[in-house]
């Protein structure tokens, strides 16, 4: 008989909602193990996490357990962008070639700091074609970045930086500062503010990690992929592992800034915690509130489809911005960033609230998908 773990942590009685729910995924196996994390008014009103780190069910869910969140690492790589904005070390309205010369290579020289930030820049992918494991070599994409020219006009209009936006920002910080995201993060971002959220994870933080689990063939995705190479998401998609499952050791001891940090509920809805409390977070200040105003607002979306992610999008400087597909509550000013697979974090000002939710079962589809959305409808139920 497979055992059932039981629901672990606290919840205050006003979000009971939420916790039923979570713990009837958990129980009905809709849910291999995750953990969601809610902050109301300042203050931690729910932290949660049960089911299983691996697929066997013999090593349960704990509360330190990180996982893959895929491309909610970039609210923390955007992060860093404005927190060097705040500091006056980057200006968003000049061109990027003004702190990184290389970039301007190819027809790139009019691409302006904030056209990185909100996916207008054009480079949803690199012309260099890149071989098993590149997308996982910093000098590689960075170079490879340097001497791509633009997919297609750059600020008409936003495509999503599937896998290039970590080295798109990560390559303008490590050009302003000497670090790369890695050690940015643990020096001036997640280690001063005291989140469990890392690029590029030590090995005491990979013996953590819960395994990713999805329907199918761990290869679904790839082989489709294969199957149509010439569309513009296969394009995106170079560069991985040759048998990658997104447990591999590459994608999670490298600085892949799209999508592989690792982390759980508890540093995600944290990092949205500090954006929604005007940039400060534990007694801890990463920018002004000024600089976060800025940051979280709208600034374009998708005409129509993506044709990336195949839904409409909005996006902040940096941040998702509430949509159909990533559904965030009443508010449309509310702002966040949804991983594959279904990882997710996001702040509402008027509400007050900061999420978190780190599963390792991924949802197959690229949209926040129906566990994931119904815990976000249930925190707001309960407001």
């Amino acid at each position: 008989m497979i055992q059932k773990p039981g629901v672990s942590g606290h919840c205050d009685t006003k979000f009971q909602r939420v916790k039923d729910l979570f713990a009837g995924l958990i129980a009905d196996g809709s849910e291999v193990g995750c953990a969601v994390t809610l902050y109301a008014g300042g203050r931690k009103v729910l932290d949660l996490w049960g089911g299983w780190a691996d697929q066997t069910r013999q090593v349960p869910w704990q509360h330190d357990t990180i996982v893959s969140t895929f491309s909610v690492s970039k609210a923390v790589v955007s992060t860093m962008g404005h927190m060097l904005a705040d500091r006056g070390i980057i200006d968003l309205d000049q061109p990027v070639t003004r702190f990184w010369p290389a970039f301007g290579k190819n027809g790139k020289g009019g691409i302006l700091v904030r056209h990185l930030l909100d996916h207008q820049c054009a480079i949803s992918y690199v012309d260099r074609p890149l071989g098993p494991s590149e997308l996982y070599n910093w000098e590689i994409m960075i170079q490879a970045i340097e001497d791509t020219a633009p997919n297609w006009e750059p600020g008409k209009k936003p495509v999503y930086l599937n896998m290039t936006y970590g080295y798109l920002m990560g390559g303008l910080v490590y050009k302003l500062t000497g670090k790369r995201i890695g050690q940015f993060n643990r020096d001036h971002l997640c280690g001063p503010l005291g989140l469990d959220y890392n690029f590029a994870l030590r090995p005491h933080e990979r013996a953590r990690v819960a395994t990713i689990y999805q329907k199918g063939s761990p290869r679904a995705l790839f082989d489709e992929i294969a199957k149509n190479p010439y569309t513009v998401f296969a394009r995106t998609m170079q560069g991985f592992n040759a048998d990658e499952d997104f447990n591999s050791d590459g994608w999670r001891s490298n600085e892949v800034g799209s999508g592989q940090g690792h982390a759980n509920a508890r540093a995600i809805a944290g990092l949205f915690e500090c954006l929604r409390n005007g940039g400060e977070f534990n007694g801890t200040r990463i920018m002004r509130p000024e600089t976060r105003d800025r940051a979280v607002e709208f600034q374009a979306e998708s005409d129509g489809l993506d044709p990336i992610l195949g839904v409409h999008i909005k996006f902040a400087l940096g941040y998702e911005m509430n949509c159909d597909p990533f559904p965030m509550g009443p508010n449309p000013k509310a702002f966040g960033h949804w991983g594959a697979g279904g990882a997710f974090g996001c702040a509402d000002l008027d509400a007050g609230i900061a999420f978190g939710y780190s599963p390792n079962f991924m949802h197959p589809k690229l949209e926040l998908g129906p566990r994931g959305g119904a815990l976000v409808n249930a925190v707001f139920d309960c407001l």
